[in-house]
């Protein structure tokens, strides 16, 4: 790839490191706008929040991109996408607690 050329978004996520937030827009093909409105939106939150320039943990560019859908293909509105994503997320969650949970068997001894 030349020098010149954005990384894409595989390297980025492949990489998972810091990101700016000029990054990640171009990452995603998003406005800074829009992702400063995730972000007081509770969607996304910067690793660095007080910082002079914010910076992301490159799986951001995951969760921005179901935000988009969400706003763009079913015409979420920013607190709809927050919850959704929030859903989502404990979804998520329970679905690695059940695959790490051990396989219960139940036997039901007949001789009771």
């Amino acid at each position: 790839m030349p020098a010149n050329e954005p990384e894409t978004q595989a390297e980025i996520l492949e990489e998972a490191r810091e990101i700016t937030l000029a990054e990640l827009t171009r990452a995603c093909r998003v406005h800074a706008d829009w992702v400063m409105e995730l972000v007081q939106e509770g969607v996304i939150e910067p690793v660095t929040p007080n910082g002079p320039q914010w910076r992301f943990t490159s799986t951001t560019i995951v969760r921005i991109q179901k935000a988009r859908r969400l706003q763009h293909d079913l015409g979420v509105n920013l607190p709809g996408i927050a919850l959704a994503l929030q859903l989502l997320d404990r979804i998520d969650a329970l679905e690695q607690r059940l695959r790490a949970a051990p396989a219960v068997t139940t036997s039901h001894d007949e001789t009771e």
